[in-house]
């Protein structure tokens, strides 16, 4: 029996010490999808980031965490002008799959704090955090032993004042392993 559990610890031993964390950033192109009113302008294109941190749980299947900027929409018109801002914090699975030599797509899917804050030019201001659903899809490229080029999307829904819009963010990166 002791040789039995020696060998069993021996073994989650092992699988521990092959286990690879990683950590990465990047940036790009945010969007937040709003209702533009009638008559008014809306600027719903600006930029965002994403930083995270991962850990491979299992071969190609990791838990990530991670802070993601979905930049802000501004709106304009006769009755002044207000901004929304986006940003998220994630706990995902990613799920890694080669695609070519030196070439890995992923697949993200998790939950996500998603807090919008709204605010106005006459002083007016309010924020509302909920837990939405966060996906996204990846390549990676190897360019080094640890360290990849990554190029990412990442799509949930922010959410303030009773109003709604879909948050995206398609950027480009690096990222690291150790």
């Amino acid at each position: 029996m002791k040789k039995v559990l020696f060998a069993a610890a021996l073994a989650a031993a092992c699988g521990v010490a092959s286990a690879q964390g990683y950590a990465g950033a990047l940036i790009g192109l945010a969007k937040i999808n709003a209702d533009c009113p009638i008559g008014a302008s809306c600027d719903d294109s600006s930029t965002g980031m994403k930083v995270y941190g991962g850990y491979e749980v299992a071969p190609n299947i990791a838990v990530e965490v991670g802070y993601t900027s979905f930049g802000k929409v501004k709106v304009s018109g006769a009755g002044g002008s207000l901004e929304v801002k986006g940003t998220a914090f994630v706990v995902n699975g990613a799920f890694r799959f080669p695609l070519a030599t030196d070439f890995t797509g992923v697949a993200r899917l998790g939950l996500a704090s998603v807090k919008g804050k709204y605010s106005d030019t006459l002083g007016g201001s309010e924020s509302e955090s909920k837990i939405k659903l966060y996906t996204g899809l990846g390549l990676e490229y190897d360019i080094a032993k640890d360290i990849k080029l990554i190029g990412a999307f990442d799509l949930s829904n922010v959410e303030v004042g009773g109003d709604s819009g879909t948050a995206m963010l398609f950027g480009a990166g690096v990222q690291a392993s150790f």
